[in-house]
């Protein structure tokens, strides 16, 4: 839960503060509107009880705590106690009236200590960012619960930022009256300088231990873990910790959050779903793999498009050798006929056809980007420019017409001496020759050996991707074939494969090995880019060493939990399984964190590394009574407590919490004697 205080809130005006009445009505409309949860009072060198105690006699609906304002001679801090230090602290203002009627304005810490015998009780708020501030802690109040003062929230969100500065906490310094002189009494500008801690009590010692740690304390509501309710039970928004003995019900309250949600919400890895990874490494392999081979042949598309272009062309008639042969024979029949002179329109070629086929693509482009006006809106002197556009477009045009028409007349004309010739061909007797385009046959043997180079240069091992990943690196190759049985394997064929690919694949003769992979009947031209290489997905260590078996359950966890990211709740039932504990501490109780910003995250645990250092949002515990019924109690990490909300009971976590890591406080103890003795 959430709870907003302001820990800083004068009553009663000192020597030090602009003169000012108390107003209750004042302190009341002031707590309504900016919905506090609990306030201190904390005057200038001074604590009045009577007014203290009209106060917390008035104030149902929250949380009073006493306190004081104290010039120390190393500068200011307020201190906030429990309540039921009113009597000393009482006792220590009258001390503190009788200093400064010695013209002494300030005491020193050995004193604070020496008088005031609940100090180590407080906490103390040292003013951050002012010239009053205390630059370093003294060794007597290094022991006590210290955070900084601030005045505004950018000088909150700073500190908050910096690891190095003592945890924030903004309050307003206002003056509790309906007239100050000061202006410190405007609600609607001390609206804001609250602070929100995540707790789900304002008991004084819950307070004290949020006070503790950064990432519970904020400026925003929104920027702190919230608690839902699932059938009964208080749970964070955040981080949640479930443990208890086994059969106790950990696993029926999991059920219980799935129960109340729908498939879509959440994911969920099983117990013992981790240990068995195998299969679920081998399928995250083929996804990485299938990726990489995808991208790969994404990069490559224009030349593989050529590539398949030239296995999908009819070649029947284009052979050079046949044709030769077919010449020579034509040149005997002429010889024969004596007829050579007569018939000189065999010496006759076709005519080769203008290419087009670049203009159409340019005319095409061309006229997209005359036609979208969002273009030239962003240009200056955009009717010129787009005329330009215009006039280029036309002048194409006309020569694209030009080129039509000449191929028309051209290929008109090869299809009139075609027809002759097979007239003449037909009335003399002569063979006719096949018919074949010296241009295209020297076209074609140019692309072979574009093919062939090109081929050569990518059918090499090629890293694509190189990722760490949680203490693991990913490798991602695509590495040419060793074997036929591992081409066999790849493609998931039975075909024979080794004396009309393979062996041509390996002799990089890769024109044969794509007409001869064009026969195959397992050839589909959508996978053309894995007949080239296969894909090799390597899982490795930080060190770039082959993960053993435990390693690559630590892996599977982690690409479990990456996959899980999106989602609104995550479960997860022991994830411990074959993990050692330095990883568990150092990878995955960082990874559960950071998943919990987004996510409500819930994690069954019977690991003792996991379960103390994992320091959730919320502790869950559970246990089973003698009649078989699971009881569930819940509560903030950082309090010392836990409550079953539907019957009302409320617990120390302590023994429950040791019982379910530790086997109980013998086993707990005895561990501690061990440790003990190990290092001695």
């Amino acid at each position: 839960m959430t709870k907003k205080i302001d820990f800083h809130i004068h009553t009663i005006a000192s020597v030090k503060d602009f003169e000012f009445v108390f107003s209750l009505d004042w302190l009341k409309k002031y707590i309504k509107i900016t919905e506090l949860d609990a306030i201190a009072i904390t005057n200038h060198d001074l604590f009045d009880k009577e007014n203290f105690d009209e106060i917390s006699k008035n104030l149902d609906n929250v949380k009073v705590y006493p306190g004081i304002e104290l010039t120390l001679d190393i500068g200011h801090v307020n201190v906030v106690f429990p309540i039921d230090c009113v009597d000393e602290l009482s006792n220590f203002s009258d001390w503190l009236s009788k200093v400064h009627q010695t013209n002494r304005d300030r005491i020193t810490c050995d004193q604070l200590c020496k008088e005031l015998s609940c100090w180590d009780q407080g906490i103390y708020i040292f003013e951050l960012g002012k010239s009053k501030g205390v630059k370093e802690i003294p060794d007597p109040l290094q022991e006590v619960v210290c955070v900084g003062g601030v005045p505004n929230q950018l000088r909150f969100n700073i500190a908050k930022k910096d690891d190095t500065s003592l945890i924030p906490c903004l309050f307003s310094d206002a003056h509790a009256t309906d007239k100050d002189a000061d202006g410190r009494n405007n609600i609607e500008e001390l609206s804001g300088k609250q602070t929100y801690i995540q707790v789900d009590s304002c008991e004084f010692e819950d307070i004290k231990k949020c006070l503790q740690n950064r990432d519970k304390v904020s400026v925003n509501k929104e920027n702190l873990q919230d608690v839902i309710n699932i059938n009964g039970v208080n749970v964070s928004t955040g981080l949640n910790l479930v443990v208890g003995k086994r059969g106790t019900g950990k696993t029926y309250f999991l059920n219980q959050i799935k129960r109340w949600y729908s498939k879509e919400d959440y994911y969920e890895i099983k117990q013992f779903e981790t240990a068995h990874a195998d299969e679920y490494i081998e399928k995250q392999r083929k996804e990485q793999g299938l990726t990489a081979i995808n991208l790969w042949q994404e990069k490559y598309k224009t030349e593989f498009s050529k590539i398949k272009n030239y296995l999908n062309a009819d070649n029947e008639f284009e052979n050079i050798e046949n044709f030769l042969d077919d010449v020579k024979r034509f040149a005997d029949e002429m010889a024969k006929s004596q007829s050579r002179q007569k018939y000189t329109l065999f010496k006759e070629v076709e005519f080769e056809l203008s290419k087009t086929e670049f203009i159409e693509e340019a005319l095409t482009n061309i006229k997209e980007v005359i036609a979208k006006d969002e273009i030239w809106k962003l240009l200056s002197n955009s009717i010129q420019k787009k005329n330009n556009f215009i006039e280029v477009y036309s002048e194409l045009r006309d020569v694209y017409v030009e080129h039509r028409k000449n191929n028309e007349i051209r290929n008109r004309v090869n299809k009139i001496m075609l027809e002759v010739k097979s007239t003449v061909t037909a009335r003399t007797g002569i063979t006719k020759i096949q018919e074949c385009s010296i241009n295209k046959v020297i076209h074609r043997q140019q692309l072979e050996k574009k093919i062939s180079y090109f081929l050569e240069r990518i059918v090499q091992t090629t890293s694509l991707k190189k990722e760490s990943l949680h203490g693991y690196q990913i490798q991602v190759n695509l590495v040419p074939y060793d074997s036929a049985s591992q081409f066999q394997k790849e493609i998931g064929t039975k075909e024979a494969v080794n004396n009309d690919l393979m062996v041509a694949y390996k002799n990089k003769s890769f024109i044969d090995f794509l007409n001869n992979l064009k026969q195959k009947k397992f050839y589909n031209e959508a996978n053309f880019a894995e007949y080239l290489v296969r894909k090799e997905v390597k899982l490795l260590d930080s060190e770039g060493i082959p993960a053993s078996g435990g390693q690559a359950v630590g892996f599977a966890l982690m690409l479990r939990l990456n996959e899980a990211k999106n989602k609104s709740i995550i479960l997860i039932d022991e994830p411990e399984s074959s993990l050692d504990n330095a990883y568990i501490k150092t990878e995955l109780n960082t990874v559960l964190k950071k998943l919990s910003s987004n996510s409500m995250v819930v994690v069954i645990t019977h690991n003792s590394t996991l379960g103390t250092l994992l320091e959730p949002d919320y502790l869950i515990i559970t246990s089973k009574d003698n009649n078989g019924k699971y009881s569930v109690m819940s509560g903030e990490f950082s309090s010392s407590k836990i409550r079953d909300s539907i019957n009302n009971i409320e617990e120390k976590s302590h023994d429950k919490f040791i019982e379910a890591m530790e086997s109980g406080m013998d086993a707990y103890t005895k561990k501690g004697e061990i440790y003990g003795n190990l290092k001695k």
